[in-house]
C-alpha cells in the first residue's frame, strides 16, 4: 500500500506517459509550465476553462502562483517528460464579499492526461485546502456542457445547490457537510417470517 503525505499525493499514472503524476502546491516558478501546458490544449478545453477561446498570458499566470494564502491557493499536476512538466491546475480564489467564506475555483487538465482521475485528485486537495482554510462554499460556474465538471461537482458528495445564470451552470457547493443518509422505512410487520414444509 502505497502512504501519500499531506504536500505530496501521486494520481494515477497516465497511459500517455507511464510516469506518475504528482499533485503538489503550487510554487512561484511554476508560471512557465503553466503556460507551456496551455500551449498544449485544444480549443474545446480552453473554452471550457475560460468560456473564450483564449490563452491566458505568462502574467496572469504568475499572478495565480502568486496568490496571497489569505485570498486562494493553488494546486499543479505535474509529471516527467525530459523535465517537470505541468498537466493540470486547480485553484479557487475567495470572494471578497460572500456572507459565508466563499471561494470560486477553476481547474483544467490536459487534454492527453483527462479521464485518469488527475482532476479528481487535483478538486479533492483544493476542497481539503479550503476546509482547513474555514472556506464554507464553493461557487462553480461552468458551461452547461461541461460534462467533468459537472460530474466532480454532482459526484463529490457534498450538499450543492445548482442553477443558470446568464448562460452559465451554477453549482454552490457546501463544504464539510455530507448528505445525511435517508433512514430505512420499513417494519418488521411487512416481512413473511411464516415457514413452509
Amino acid at each position: 500500500m502505497q502512504h501519500l503525505t499531506i504536500d505530496q499525493w501521486v494520481a494515477q499514472p497516465s497511459q500517455q506517459d507511464k510516469n506518475d503524476v504528482i499533485v503538489r502546491p503550487i510554487q512561484l516558478g511554476d508560471a512557465n509550465l503553466i503556460f507551456e501546458m496551455h500551449q498544449r490544449l485544444s480549443p474545446d478545453s480552453l473554452y471550457y476553462r475560460y468560456l473564450q477561446y483564449r490563452r491566458p498570458t505568462l502574467d496572469e499566470f504568475a499572478a495565480v502562483c502568486h496568490l496571497d494564502p489569505a485570498k486562494g491557493a493553488g494546486f499543479v499536476a505535474t509529471t516527467q517528460r525530459n523535465g517537470e512538466i505541468v498537466v493540470g491546475i486547480a485553484y479557487y480564489v475567495r470572494e471578497a464579499h460572500a456572507q459565508q467564506p466563499t471561494a470560486e475555483p477553476g481547474i483544467l487538465v490536459e487534454d492527453s492526461f483527462q479521464g485518469q482521475g488527475i482532476g479528481r485528485s487535483l478538486w479533492q486537495r483544493m476542497q481539503q485546502h479550503a476546509l482547513v482554510n474555514r472556506i464554507q462554499r464553493r461557487r462553480v460556474l461552468c458551461h452547461p456542457n461541461n460534462q467533468r465538471v459537472v460530474r466532480l461537482v454532482q459526484g463529490g458528495c457534498l450538499p450543492y445547490q445548482a442553477k443558470a445564470s446568464s448562460g452559465l451552470s451554477e453549482y454552490l457547493v457546501t463544504l464539510g457537510e455530507r448528505p445525511q443518509p435517508r433512514p430505512l422505512r420499513w417494519s418488521l410487520a411487512e416481512f413473511d417470517f411464516s415457514i413452509s414444509y
